[in-house]
């Protein structure tokens, strides 16, 4: 019975000392953006040499992400979120997938086979992409940075607070964007993908951002471009870029 009132002894006053700090803490600021759009353009490049490099010679991709809207986070693990309007107000989500991509160019290198080079023939193409803006939480963009810097290096911070981003267009596995064939097989691509980031203070003023993340392998480079396009309204209440 001693030790029952010993623990409401205690209980009780912490009870109020934690009640006083959460009334006391300032609510979180609730915030959202204007209405985004984001035109996304990758192009690749390459220098053919059959036997080594017979992918893309020349690859072009055109996306546009629609009515992207960035606001508050309803977790703490995420800078923020995006945010769509239901009613007059603004509901946050996880994911955006509104929008368009398409296969602008492509040229495929030679193939060196055992008769000698051959061309590598694009036999079908495939437009319908499914696109998928997200938004990674602060774990998943260290991860993120740790796996493309290696774990013995150590990983830039930024001077400012980011917001890490991964766009996504994919096409079924069984209908690919493009797909290629020679005498020995055949390839298939199905799924572009990349990473980027923007400063978190940029989306809060609305402003327009541009971003060039530039990529290479062993035959060739490419970069892609992102523009993220805030829609701003006139007088009328019109929108306007």
């Amino acid at each position: 019975m001693k030790k029952r009132k010993s623990w409401l002894f205690w209980t009780i006053p912490i009870f109020f000392l934690c009640y006083g700090v959460v009334e006391s803490a300032p609510p979180k600021k609730q915030w959202h953006t204007s209405v985004y759009e984001i035109e996304i353009r990758y192009h690749y490049t390459s220098q053919c040499n059959p036997g080594t490099c017979e992918g893309e010679k020349i690859l072009t991709l055109q996306a546009n992400v629609r009515n992207v809207i960035f606001g508050h986070s309803p977790s703490p693990s995420f800078p923020c979120w995006f945010h769509s309007r239901s009613g007059g107000i603004t509901v946050p989500h996880f994911g955006h997938g509104e929008g368009v991509a398409e296969i602008v160019a492509v040229e495929m290198c030679p193939h060196l086979s055992g008769g000698g080079v051959e061309p590598n023939k694009i036999v079908s193409r495939n437009n319908n992409f499914d696109i998928n803006l997200t938004i990674l939480s602060n774990e998943m963009a260290e991860e993120y940075q740790r796996e493309k810097y290696g774990e013995d290096k150590l990983v830039p911070t930024p001077l400012v607070e980011v917001v890490w981003m991964q766009f996504q267009a994919m096409t079924p596995f069984a209908n690919p964007a493009y797909e290629w064939e020679n005498s020995d097989g055949n390839g298939l691509v199905h799924t572009f993908n990349v990473f980027f980031n923007v400063a978190l203070f940029k989306l809060k003023k609305n402003q327009d951002i541009k971003i060039n993340v530039p990529e290479a392998d062993e035959c060739g480079k490419g970069e892609w471009s992102i523009w993220l396009r805030p829609k701003l309204k006139n007088n009328l209440g019109d929108f306007l870029y």
